[in-house]
């Protein structure tokens, strides 16, 4: 792989002419280039980080003055055809074809940004022009419209991909709340005031032409910016690429008028949005009511205006306050407002915008419902006693050198967003010859500079911006009555529709849906894919991880490399199991993965249940070090915070049943971070005032995941297939409904037996039998990386090696349904949202080495991948926003998702109708879409290992399932030969079971507006449905992509 400064940024290729070549401070070998194109404006900017991806973001910036939405619906009809390739799915056909996923965009207040990540540069180039051709000539088709962004359907409701979307955001808290804010600090003709994503009304009345002119007045070359990253692929291959393929086709359409056209208003820039600023004279309150039922808390954002865009200084100077203020449980707010006996909130985070002039908000979450009124102002108050009391300088430099080190990590762990953030906010606000694009990212220069700033000069920043300037207050209310208008109004909505339509009008409607979804699904020839040849494997150019074990019970006689040598020259036998994994990294990181084991005396349910209280408060307890010397929690916070870079500890990760404590340091400081792992593990005191404090926060933060509907249909699959004993269980949202009060009473009344409990429960977690600790960094600069262990760690007894426990899996404390799913579903109903979230669950294999994995593994990326199957027949149809199928493999399980759907009964029907076609042989797979399939694969295995701390973490986790190295690439070679007969064979095996009642359990989450509907529906089918809402819970003495319990500072 050729080295940062070795890649050529060629001065000029075609008429791309350079504007920007420099190498990053904060990321050294990492260079940024800008071209421009003479002839029509588009931007090019290359990062040059090493990955065996390239990463391409297409931005454009779309301002838009009303709530139409229409940047959020091009955003989706961009994707259904384009003039040289006018076929629903082909760009995604082709991307399954180029080492990708498909592709992806979002829609911000500024921009909408069109995504495409590939593995290795020639199936990058190859999907170039075609992406580009989708952009800038569009079909926008009223057909696409129809199934894409609105509908009404043959029941009267109304429907769409867009729609639905939005149907489960728009009632939301924090999306209530942030229009507020835009609405109060914005007039009507600064476009920054918009909901761009759309609001439901008014997409009702949205026009298919009103898009069209929309794309014409944005979609424009000189409005776009392409930003590629990853050093894998050439960039005067990627500027030729563009010279020879897109320039002559803008030519032809006549848009290559110049860098800047004739007539070209620069969106937000030159608009009316520039000379509209945001206004904030005085400070003022607004109140949003949100539909809730539980009106124990709400929410509170309060906002200030901040510095203009390109101020880079004062900006980076208010993040750093922000951090300063709430970073950790000793910050200033955290010890005012959360880290007491009856928390004001449970959370105080800052953000600022990136718009010009920036917006600074504190969000505070979870307020209890008495202080809501007041809080605000007690805020501005301690601000206001805060600056004038002094910044604790000692505290600042601490934060400043974790932000500079974190900034150096994140180059580490995910360079491309990093470069993609600064340069997607560039191309919206920055200086057109690229000194803005320069100046922000010359991060060094600017911590240096504030690295430098006293006392007094932080103190007049806080005054200045947070003290003495006005606030806009934005009050987030719960309101039952409003969760009741929302239910009855959606039911209304559907009889008006019915009667101004009528039964023949909305048959009428329903076949205008079935035309268009016929229109759209017209197949893309095979001789326009067979152009699209899928890449070689060989051109992947992976990550490359060298592992070690230490001596003693984690030895391996099979290992034989340089850093093996290393480790064994240190020449100690350490009586844990430790794996060493060597990248080319600044760092450190420790990781120790914990499987709590049975305590004599001890009922093992009852201890796991206590985790999350012990996970919540594990960085804020006293601790007491064998030399007897005692920390107080604030100075165990201030110190960790002082000497590491991150530290975290969390369920579910890597493991759904181990607890994965780590501690990540400069890695100089190796010994300090094992030193850390010990007395965090074996030496803190557990307090009543402090287990309260967890408690009490928990608790309070339990009512907003309440209202998020994926997370309750995840919690309630998970509670109905798992046993008590489960350590993931213990953190299930429903166990903790009913934990966290009964716990705060048993704390209240017997508060020595409390803490014996969670002594008991220490025992339970650190047998160093059941250990398994990850080494991972620069290990070859280690001068002592097995001894290091035995300074803090003396203590432990060697055991042999037959006495390791092996790690404990998710399908070992599966319950009878997870055992065997049949008949059960549960449908819990949420006054917060509109939208439907299901799980559909069946028994699946519980083993990576069954002999059906490859064969489903290529199953579910064909009936995955973005325009194939499951896409076509839901989300095509405006059943669902996202629909696919997945394997929880620990678990033994494979199930059916459904996420933000305007009727779950309804794409469940649909999928169900789908796969019975595959097995029954009336529906064809044929062999180029098996090799699209595959195909994407290969992007999903190297993004699994995209950078040197994934491709370290990757070889963790194998080890921890018993997996040889490199199995996923090794898992990629299996799946070559697998044959449509063994994806239909699969299909009908594991998948099929799903949409069987007697092989399935289901869980939904939903609006309760459709509730009675869908539960009678799902009866119907022959499910034993148990209905329910929160309010049934309270009380009660009844009960990964999601679900991972997190506590801990920043960490990736």
């Amino acid at each position: 792989m050729v080295a940062a400064m070795d890649v050529d940024m060629p001065q000029q290729v075609g008429d791309f002419r350079l504007i920007v070549d420099d190498e990053l401070e904060f990321a050294k070998g990492i260079r940024i280039a800008k071209w421009q194109s003479e002839s029509t404006g588009l931007k090019v900017v290359y990062g040059s980080n090493e990955s065996p991806l390239v990463q391409g973001y297409f931005s454009v910036v779309t301002e838009i003055q009303d709530d139409t939405g229409r940047p959020h619906t091009l955003e989706h009809l961009i994707f259904l055809g384009s003039e040289k390739y006018p076929f629903k799915g082909i760009l995604d056909t082709i991307a399954n074809r180029s080492f990708a996923a498909g592709t992806n965009a979002w829609t911000a207040a500024t921009d909408t940004t069109y995504t495409v990540a590939t593995a290795g540069e020639q199936g990058f180039l190859s999907i170039l022009p075609v992406y580009l051709d989708h952009i800038l000539y569009p079909t926008i088709t009223s057909e696409g419209f129809v199934t894409e962004v609105h509908n009404i359907n043959g029941k009267g409701e109304d429907s769409g991909v867009v729609y639905a979307e939005m149907s489960g955001r728009e009632n939301g808290s924090s999306d209530l709340m942030q229009l507020r804010l835009q609405r109060a600090l914005y007039s009507t003709k600064n476009g920054l005031r918009s909901e761009t994503g759309g609001l439901m009304e008014a997409l009702r009345v949205l026009k298919v032409e009103q898009i069209r002119e929309y794309h014409a007045s944005m979609y424009v070359p000189q409005n776009i910016t392409l930003i590629v990253n990853g050093r894998s692929l050439d960039p005067t291959k990627l500027l030729t690429t563009l010279t020879e393929h897109v320039i002559p086709s803008i030519a032809a359409h006549g848009q290559a008028h110049g860098r800047r056209p004739d007539g070209w208003v620069r969106p937000f820039v030159e608009s009316s949005t520039a000379s509209n600023p945001p206004q904030l004279p005085t400070d003022r309150t607004e109140i949003v009511e949100f539909p809730e039922r539980d009106e124990t808390v709400g929410e509170l954002m309060v906002a200030w205006i901040g510095v203009p865009h390109n101020d880079f200084l004062n900006d980076l100077a208010l993040e750093v306050l922000g951090v300063y203020l709430t970073d950790s449980a000793v910050s200033p707010l955290s010890k005012e407002f959360i880290e007491i006996d009856e928390p004001a909130c449970t959370d105080i985070s800052f953000y600022a915008s990136s718009e010009n002039p920036t917006v600074i908000c504190a969000y505070l979450a979870s307020v209890p419902i008495e202080e809501l009124d007041e809080l605000s102002a007690r805020l501005r108050h301690t601000l206001g006693r805060i600056a004038d009391d002094g910044i604790d300088m000692q505290r600042m430099a601490s934060v400043l050198e974790r932000q500079k080190l974190q900034l150096y990590e994140s180059m580490e762990t995910d360079a491309s967003d990093v470069i993609c953030n600064a340069v997607v906010a560039d191309g919206i606000w920055g200086a057109e010859d690229g000194s803005d694009l320069r100046g922000s990212l010359k991060m060094t220069s600017l911590y240096r500079t504030l690295d430098s700033w006293s006392a007094e000069e932080w103190a007049a920043m806080l005054k200045r911006f947070f003290v003495d300037a006005p606030a806009l207050t934005v009050v987030g209310r719960p309101s039952p009555t409003l969760a009741d208008k929302i239910k009855a109004d959606a039911k209304a909505l559907i009889e008006k529709n019915k009667k101004h339509y009528g039964p023949e009008g909305l048959a009428k409607l329903q076949k205008e849906i079935e035309d268009a979804q016929a229109k759209n699904d017209i197949p893309v020839p095979n001789e326009i894919i067979r152009k699209f040849p899928v890449p070689d494997v060989d051109g992947i150019e992976w990550i490359k991880v060298e592992t070690a074990r230490s001596a003693g019970i984690a030895a391996d006689d099979g290992v034989h490399n340089q850093v093996q040598d290393h480790v064994d020259a240190d020449g100690a036998k350490l009586p844990l199991f430790v794996q060493f994994d060597h990248i080319n990294s600044a760092f450190i990181q420790v990781s120790v993965v914990l499987f709590p084991q049975d305590v004599p005396g001890s009922d093992a349910a009852a201890l796991r249940a206590l985790l999350p209280v012990y996970l919540d408060s594990f960085f804020t307890l006293p601790i007491e070090r064998p030399d007897g010397s005692v920390l107080e929690f604030e100075d165990v916070v201030k110190q960790l915070d002082a000497e590491t870079l991150s530290y975290s500890i969390n369920v579910n990760s890597p493991l759904q049943e181990g607890i994965t404590l780590k501690v990540k340091v400069a890695k100089e400081k190796y010994d300090v971070a094992i030193r850390w792992i010990r007395d965090l593990l074996y030496h803190s005191r557990y307090t009543p005032e402090r287990l309260k404090i967890a408690a009490t926060k928990a608790l309070q933060g339990l009512p907003s995941e309440k209202r998020d509907g994926s997370e309750v249909s995840y919690n309630a699959y998970r509670k109905m297939i798992s046993q008590d004993a489960s350590t993931n269980i213990a953190l299930n949202l429903f166990n903790r409904i009913d934990f966290f009060p009964a716990f705060l009473e048993d704390l209240k009344e017997k508060p020595d037996a409390v803490v014996r409990q969670f002594e008991a429960l220490r025992r339970a977690l650190t047998d160093p039998r059941t250990m398994r600790v990850q080494v991972k960094g620069d290990i070859l600069s280690l001068k002592k990386p097995a001894s290091a262990w035995l300074d803090d760690f003396e203590a432990i007894e060697p055991f042999p090696k037959d006495q390791l426990c092996p790690v404990r899996l998710s399908s070992e404390v599966m319950g009878s349904l997870g055992r065997q799913p049949a008949k059960k579903a549960i449908v819990y109903g949420i006054s917060s949202i509109e939208s439907c979230f299901a799980y559909h669950v069946a028994k699946g294999p519980d083993s990576r080495t069954h002999p059906d994995q490859p064969a489903l593994t290529v199953a579910r990326a064909v009936l995955n991948a973005m325009e194939s199957y499951l896409w076509k027949f839901l989300r095509g149809a405006g059943l669902a926003y996202g629909a696919s199928i997945h394997q929880d493999i620990e678990s033994g399980l494979v199930y059916f998702r459904v996420y933000k759907s305007p009727d779950s009964h309804a794409a469940f029907l649909a999928a169900r109708d789908l796969i019975d076609q595959l097995v029954a042989g009336k529906l064809e797979m044929d062999d180029l879409t098996i090799e699209s399939a595959k195909s994407s694969l290969a992007y999903n295995t190297a993004e699994k290992e995209a950078t040197i701390n994934a491709a370290a973490n990757a070889s963790f986790t194998n080890l921890l399932l018993g997996l040889p190295p490199n199995y996923g690439r090794k898992h990629l070679a299996n799946t070559k030969d697998i044959s449509a007969a063994d994806i239909l064979r699969v299909i009908e095996t594991w998948i099929a079971p799903i949409f069987r009642p007697e092989t399935s359990i289901t869980s939904i989450a939903l609006g309760l507006a459709k509730m009675d509907e869908v539960v009678k529906n799902f009866e119907a089918l022959g499910y034993e449905v148990d209905q329910r809402t929160f309010e049934d819970e309270e009380g009660s003495d009844s009960g990964s992509e999601s679900g991972s319990y997190t506590s801990g500072s920043d960490s990736e």
